[in-house]
């Protein structure tokens, strides 16, 4: 009897510790051990990078296995290279994922020649605020006024690329206000646009008005002047940001209905601001806990003092599954598409009327 049962014994016990190691295995986080490349379609420096380095340690944190997370660099052509680059190049295990301004939305749905994705070869993830409102920031030329604004010929708007989401947002400002023969002047990295307006080699940029009240109220202390905000997705202007004086809204201004349909098709094409997303053909399961991670990071008190302290803008969080829902409702009228592209790119301003 001995012969037979510690053979026996053994092949149990051998099968024992197997199925252990095989269950060990199956529950393993899909991210233990791995590391998180998140691809930052801008350069370092700016608003878009200061609110994804806030959250990158809160994303460890709360991605179960805790992953290394790791930032790529890709600001050519506003976002639009680095959605190019999820959609094609990048592998679909989960490990690569992007933060992008919401240029990528505007751009993919008004069928720019420039975009080789669909949005619909994305899994949204959230973000964290959906951005806003922005200012018009202007050197001391004495344009306290939107009526003033509107008499000035040629103010040169810097910006860092075209389709750079603040240049989209200047672009929709000279439209719907009707600015005499505004001149755009692009290719700056985003802590030089500050730096452009400032000696004189152009005459106002684009800025969040949070980011401007909080961080660099000198500015407006030297003579700098805001005489117009355009509102964010959920109708907040200058009423929403502590210290801020009242500043009249772009959107007071829309009285034809060519401006209308370009807001319009503006703010339902750009749900959330600094947006994230993974290819869709990833593991259902890195979907899964990535949108829960980002969930409880937005929940997390502590988080919200620190991006607050960061970025200067409060948190205001919307999921994966909004964002998508939100896409739905983009019009898609072929003509008012056409109009938006022309809004939105490089050549001179259509007609408001």
């Amino acid at each position: 009897m001995r012969w037979i049962t510690w053979p026996f014994a053994i092949v149990m016990a051998w099968n024992i510790v197997l199925i252990s190691a095989s269950s060990a295995l199956a529950a393993a986080p899909f991210y233990q051990g791995k590391v998180l490349t998140i691809i930052q379609g801008r350069s370092a420096g700016g608003l878009g990078d200061l609110r994804a380095r806030a959250a990158a340690p809160y994303l460890q944190k709360y991605l179960p296995g805790n992953p290394q997370v790791v930032f790529q660099y890709m600001p050519a052509a506003g976002g639009i290279q680095a959605a190019n680059h999820m959609a094609g190049a990048v592998k679909n295990d989960g490990l690569t994922i992007a933060n992008i301004a919401t240029s990528i939305f505007i751009k993919a749905i008004s069928n720019d020649p420039v975009v080789r994705y669909s949005l619909s070869d994305f899994a949204f993830l959230g973000a964290p605020s959906v951005g806003g409102p922005y200012a018009l920031l202007i050197r001391p030329l004495g344009l306290d006024s939107v009526e003033r604004l509107r008499a000035y010929n040629r103010l040169r708007i810097a910006e860092r690329t075209v389709g750079h989401t603040m240049y989209d947002v200047g672009r929709m400002m000279a439209f719907v206000l009707e600015l005499k023969d505004p001149q755009w002047v692009v290719g700056y990295g985003s802590p030089e646009v500050d730096v452009a307006v400032e000696r004189g080699e152009a005459d106002a940029r684009t800025e969040a008005l949070y980011d401007l009240i909080k961080n660099k109220p000198q500015w407006l202390q030297q003579g700098f002047t805001v005489p117009v905000v355009l509102r964010n997705i959920k109708g907040r202007g200058s009423e929403a940001v502590p210290g801020s004086p009242k500043i009249p809204a772009v959107n007071d201004y829309a009285d034809t209905q060519r401006k209308k349909d370009v807001l319009r098709f503006y703010y339902n094409s750009r749900p959330g601001s600094s947006v994230y997303f993974a290819p869709k053909r990833i593991p259902e399961e890195a979907v899964a806990a990535l949108r829960e991670a980002f969930k409880k990071i937005w929940a997390d008190p502590q988080f919200a003092k620190e991006y607050e302290r960061t970025t200067a803008e409060p948190v205001e969080p919307i999921s994966g599954e909004e964002i998508e829902s939100f896409l739905q409702q983009v019009p898609k009228d072929p003509k008012v598409n056409a109009l938006v592209q022309q809004v939105l790119g490089a050549g001179p301003l259509p007609a408001t009327r």
